[in-house]
């Protein structure tokens, strides 16, 4: 076995009562693995699908091309030198560290670069934000200050000053958070959020903050949520849109990371609905194992990268236990009756 380097408090149980349907995600994602080793074709996606794995306790080393054998390992390798962001960067961290920092995906270089000072070529302003190295820096927000936080934690590197404190500032009146920051002051002022609140920033800004060990923003933020919650037990981006899978998983993934049940009363609404049945109600009913945006009519792997690892009921790349060599089992074999 191997360990996935992350928050010790928040290790992951061998087996959750979604672990079928987890199998069957993963088997999906699996098959979705090009020749070139991606899935889809995308950095995020089979960074995503490496976490997926090894939250549900298999060796990502294993997701490979069924035609050519080239692993989603080989693909990172290859792709590492292109990243030019700090989210970029922060999430292919999180990938290796998921992974059990195998040398096949080597992140050492990025986590290093993540927490260098702008000035010298890295990711990291003096003020505490993280921002691209580049002529044009980004404005900080949510995704990427979120992200460099769980990879700073789990790679249990020392976290920069004030980079905790540019997400609970962003927290706006409603309890919830937005994707952009305002981070122009030297220190994170009481108020820094720059739009809007909605389900997926506050999703990922709570996991951060919760792996971090703070709790300040935690009861506000479940007010938010609560708010925005779905008939359907589930969640859309905003209070605006219906529920998608997606959002679904980053909430319960959030919920988790703080402390919460997702199948419990409290995120539970009358008709019985809740983030994690509604989330599986996106499954493929023709039995693919893959997860259907809503307003499509097929699964695609984008949408199902991030659902396993949410079905695991583990916040995002939290460390968990591996089997080295793993792979989800093949899919029961029914008989007619």
């Amino acid at each position: 076995c191997g360990l996935i380097f992350g928050a010790p408090s928040l290790l992951a149980s061998a087996a959750t009562p979604q672990t079928a349907q987890a199998n069957a995600a993963l088997r999906y994602l699996y098959s979705q693995v090009g020749t070139d080793g991606s899935i889809a074709g995308a950095m995020g996606a089979t960074e995503d699908a490496i976490i997926s794995v090894a939250d549900n306790g298999y060796d990502p080393a294993t997701l490979k091309s069924a035609s050519s054998r080239t692993s989603a390992y080989d693909y990172l390798s290859g792709k590492a030198s292109t990243i030019t962001t700090a989210g970029g960067a922060a999430k292919y961290v999180l990938a290796w560290l998921a992974a059990g920092k195998p040398a096949a995906i080597d992140g050492s270089t990025l986590l290093t670069k993540l927490n260098t000072v702008t000035t010298s070529g890295g990711y990291l302003e003096s003020n505490g934000a993280f921002h691209n190295a580049s002529a044009t820096v980004e404005t900080a927000n949510a995704y990427s200050q979120s992200l460099a936080v769980l990879a700073d934690v789990g790679a249990s590197q020392a976290l920069p000053a004030h980079a905790t404190g540019w997400l609970t500032c962003a927290q706006r009146s409603d309890g919830g958070f937005g994707y952009a920051i305002d981070d122009s002051l030297s220190t994170p002022p009481a108020s820094c959020g720059d739009t809007a609140s909605d389900t997926n920033d506050t999703g990922i800004i709570l996991q951060a903050l919760g792996q971090a060990g703070i709790t300040s923003a935690d009861s506000a933020a479940e007010g938010y949520l609560h708010s925005v919650q779905q008939s359907d037990g589930g969640f859309g981006f905003n209070a605006g849109g219906g529920s998608d899978p997606d959002s679904d998983a980053i909430v319960i993934q959030a919920l988790v990371a703080i402390g919460q049940d997702p199948t419990g009363s409290a995120w539970t609404v009358s008709g019985g609905g809740n983030p994690l049945s509604n989330m599986e109600s996106f499954a493929d009913p023709q039995g693919s194992g893959g997860y259907v945006f809503p307003g499509n009519t097929t699964p695609d792997a984008f949408t199902t990268s991030a659902v396993p690892e949410a079905l695991a009921l583990t916040p995002y790349a939290a460390a968990t236990t591996i089997v080295a060599g793993s792979s989800p089992p093949a899919a029961p074999v029914t008989t007619a009756t």
